[in-house]
């Protein structure tokens, strides 16, 4: 199990500076040699099996238990009090330090445990623990070779969410950790600093505009470090204060704790932060393109690991990127019909230009436009959600909150995305939205965004999982890109089967996101592949897409910082439809979709080889029935 998993939770299953491998040390779909090459063992209960499994499942938890220490920000996540006044090593040397524990891990594994000789549920755990740590090892090879600062989300800029939703004080310890934990961040952005300036010597340089972006925000948040008067507007304060008003101490402790914090933010926060600038601000001037990994070192076989990071499958970027194209025109086909039936006359660019411009699905750019598409994502909640009990068994009992993301990191966080609720219950599943830019959102669009992020999309994948007590504890903290956002995709595709979307035009704003999706594959593979630069990506989703500008180009600029992760949506979402349709033709009448759907999150998050594996499984069971 790998700790990084629950900082992609935090951040919405976006890649962040852990300390694994910046962004390539996170799990995705991986080809494990043994789900590939085996079925699942006759579940025949013999004590010696039971015996076995009894033995292999204290093994996972004990080798989990083990991880968790190394991390206290997983311990935090986990809403444990251990190293409560820490964060986590960010160094170099933490990659190879972790390297080494995944491959004892998988060593000692392979040693103690007969894959054979496991129950079902056993073998399912073994062959995601297998596939995990192999995957991180490979990673590990290419640490050096992510850029160092993710512009989308970061830890520098997105620490503040986690101490606000993670660092609970209940008491005058937790006030003190929390304390030594802000001046714990001049270490840790010294860090950050460090990699900055090791991958540019190493000729890892981002796109030209990624460092200064960074800058700009860090700039921002150093405003608040300058004073004693300027640090009581600092995020961070604002957080500490409200949680240490409420505590039952004298007046006299909290003032304490107060000015102790203020200067722990004018002091080695302030540090902190001007070490990152510093370092980003050296580096700036060497960023001369905007173009994609294929020019850095070895960066043709970097995108080739991305690729399979990000899809859990064997396609070449060139077959992905052929697909990609059929898709979008597949997608436009399905759009002329909605042309068609909303008696709209013109040709499909018109209709986009209709769609992007019209006053009628325009967010007004106010609190009173902003309120509204809350609203919005409010009320397709609670729609799908009487829907939801036909199509699935499974439900997850953790709350929902739709949540505008905090104005201090506003300005830099593009898009919506899904934190997943904490295994206490002391943190809902969140479903976010920058709504600093209402130009980015349209009116029909809304339904399929929060389908995708909230219900049935990864509130119920990752609510369900964090929910599993019987579960290994290590399942219930993995990440594998093309399962979490094919399912995502699967899900907006899914709300239209369910009957949940409100009018033609909402049916084309899930068409608009999936052809977003479809043209992803074209424009980074384009871009990481065949050399596209800034400008073509934009050019083709421009013509292909009737995305807002202002989305366009924010996306364009994603798939050149996060080479391999925009594929795993679609290429998700295929796969999980393929095992679908492969399950409803062995079935047939005996198919029933709520068991399907058990299948593909009773496990948790899977690779694709697995969830194949045990899609097979289901339909053996049934047929024996």
């Amino acid at each position: 199990m790998h700790i990084r998993h629950l900082f992609l939770i935090v951040f919405g299953a976006i890649a962040l500076l852990l300390a694994g491998c910046d962004q390539n040390n996170q799990s995705a779909a991986a080809d494990s040699t043994a789900a590939e090459s085996t079925v699942l063992a006759e579940d025949t209960a013999t004590p010696q099996r039971e015996d076995q499994t009894a033995a292999f499942f204290a093994f996972l938890e004990d080798e989990y238990e083990a991880e968790l220490m190394r991390s206290p920000v997983a311990l935090m996540q986990e809403g444990r009090r251990e190293r409560y006044d820490e964060w986590d090593d960010f160094s170099d040397q933490a990659v190879f330090d972790q390297r080494d524990f995944d491959q004892r891990q998988l060593d000692e594994m392979h040693e103690r445990f007969d894959y054979d000789s496991l129950t079902r549920p056993a073998q399912v755990s073994y062959l995601l623990f297998e596939a995990d740590n192999e995957q991180a090892i490979e990673g590990a090879r290419w640490y050096r070779h992510g850029y160092p600062i993710n512009p989308l989300f970061n830890f520098p800029t997105g620490v503040g969410t986690i101490l606000a939703n993670s660092h609970q004080i209940a008491n005058l310890d937790e006030a003190e950790a929390y304390v030594t934990r802000v001046s714990e961040l001049e270490r840790v952005f010294g860090q950050i600093a460090d990699r900055i300036r090791d991958r540019t010597e190493f000729g890892v340089l981002p796109p030209d505009w990624v460092y200064p972006q960074f800058s700009q925000a860090l700039n921002g948040l150093l405003a608040s470090t300058t004073s004693d008067e300027t640090a009581r507007e600092n995020p961070l304060y604002v957080d500490f204060s409200t949680k240490v008003d409420a505590l039952d101490i004298s007046q006299d402790e909290k003032d304490r704790l107060q000015a102790e914090l203020r200067a722990a933010i004018t002091g080695p926060l302030a540090r902190g932060y001007e070490a990152l600038i510093a370092a980003s601000d050296e580096a700036a001037p060497l960023c001369t393109t905007q173009d994609g990994v294929w020019r850095i070192p070895d960066g043709d076989e970097y995108y080739a690991y991305r690729v399979r990071l990000g899809t859990g499958l064997s396609m070449s970027a060139a077959e992905i990127h052929e697909f990609g194209l059929a898709e979008v025109e597949r997608i436009q086909n399905e759009m002329r019909g909605i042309m068609a039936e909303v008696g709209f006359e013109g040709t499909l660019q018109d209709f986009y230009e209709f769609m992007r411009t019209d006053e009628q699905f325009a967010y007004a750019s106010t609190d009173e436009g902003r309120e509204e598409f809350l609203s919005d994502a409010r009320a397709a909640v609670s729609r799908i959600e009487e829907l939801t009990p036909q199509y699935f068994n499974l439900l997850p009992h953790s709350a929902l909150e739709v949540r505008r993301v905090e104005p201090y990191r506003e300005a830099y966080v593009a898009g919506a995305f899904y934190n997943g609720p904490a295994p206490d219950g002391s943190r809902p599943g969140i479903f976010y939205a920058s709504l600093a830019d209402m130009d980015q959102w349209r009116t029909n669009s809304t339904e399929a965004l929060v389908f995708h992020e909230a219900v049935p999309g990864h509130h119920f994948q990752m609510a369900l999982q964090t929910e599993m007590q019987d579960m290994p504890s290590f399942q219930r903290n993995l990440f594998f890109y093309s399962y979490m956002e094919g399912w995502g995709l699967y899900a907006e595709r899914l709300a239209h089967e369910m009957g949940a979307y409100s009018d033609p035009y909402s049916e084309f704003g899930r068409l608009s996101l999936e052809i977003w999706r479809a043209a992803r594959l074209v424009v980074d593979t384009g871009a990481h592949y065949d050399h596209w630069n800034l400008d073509q990506a934009i050019a083709y989703m421009q013509e292909n897409t009737p995305l807002p500008d202002s989305s366009i180009q924010n996306e364009a600029r994603r798939y050149l910082v996060w080479p391999g992760q925009a594929l795993s949506y679609k290429m998700g979402m295929t796969e999980i439809m393929r095992l679908r349709t492969h399950a409803q033709g062995e079935l047939g009448d005996r198919f029933d979709i709520r068991d399907f759907h058990d299948v593909v999150l009773g496990n948790g998050a899977v690779p694709m080889s697995v969830l194949e594996v045990l899609v097979e499984d289901y339909i053996q069971d049934k047929l024996a029935e």
